[in-house]
């Protein structure tokens, strides 16, 4: 046999063996995830039927069982009855010793932290910044630095004028998902926008910061049909679709003609 058939078997068999790696990883991942939501969901009822479970999260009866008892292997109590009145429910003694959450849940947790604290609700105490601090302070140092980094892009500012809440709609899910992911990974977004005078463009755009006057969502970014910086309203974005290609995140500098520059970040 050649030298390069040789090599190409060789070049073959890491291709499929690295494919294998990377499905079993997310395998994993998704099995890791799948968990802990059921975890949630039998906490935060007294009882769930299996039908219940099965749909909030998108399995079959069968691998709700297969999950159930690795739960119950892993020494989570649950309880299981059949018959009228029975369900799966886990021990009401049964405490979470820790909670795991990534850099994404943790951001948006803190973020929805500081904006109840912006809205000075009379409800409150006051110690919501006490809390985020500790909330901060509780996990290691590399999540602290990732999560620190994307507190500094978003920003808070004053509440938004009657005149510009009177046109406002809550943005879609998909559109929020997709701004998300590309503001988090830096990420490139293509977007479908209509103007305050109803004109539709398409254009790139590099998500930088994320400004709140409540409760209207900007985002401050680069745009690439323009050559230059740009505010856009979320919920003026029609569609959204993340790119492939990534950008670096530019000095706020380069935005201050957009926002006022002291607005705090959360």
């Amino acid at each position: 046999m050649k030298g390069d058939e040789i090599a190409t078997q060789y070049m073959v068999i890491y291709a499929v063996l690295w494919h294998i790696y990377n499905m079993a990883k997310t395998s994993f991942d998704t099995r890791t995830r799948r968990r802990q939501q059921l975890i949630g969901l039998l906490r935060s009822e007294m009882v769930w039927t299996s039908k219940d479970l099965r749909l909030e999260l998108g399995v079959s009866q069968r691998t709700l069982m297969r999950e159930l008892a690795g739960l119950r292997e892993s020494g989570y109590p649950i309880e299981s009855e059949r018959g009228r009145g029975g369900g799966i429910r886990l021990n009401g003694r049964w405490g979470v010793e820790r909670l795991t959450l990534d850099h994404q849940e943790v951001t948006e947790l803190i973020f929805a932290l500081t904006v109840m604290e912006s809205l000075q609700s009379p409800l409150l105490t006051g110690k919501l910044k006490a809390i985020k601090q500790k909330l901060f302070l509780a996990f290691p140092s590399d999540q602290r630095a990732a999560v620190n980094s994307l507190r500094k892009r978003i920003m808070i500012g004053d509440s938004a004028g009657a005149n510009v809440v009177m046109n406002y709609a809550t943005p879609p899910q998909t559109i929020s998902a997709s701004l998300t992911e590309a503001f988090i990974a830096f990420r490139n977004l293509e977007i479908h926008y209509e103007s305050e005078a109803g004109e539709p463009t398409s254009r790139i755009i590099e998500p930088h910061y994320i400004l709140l006057k409540w409760p209207i969502w900007y985002v401050i970014a680069w745009d690439h049909l323009r050559d230059a910086s740009r505010v856009f309203r979320i919920d003026r974005i029609r569609r959204a679709r993340v790119c492939n290609a990534c950008f670096k995140l530019r000095s706020k500098n380069q935005f201050n003609n957009l926002y006022t520059p002291d607005y705090p970040p959360i």
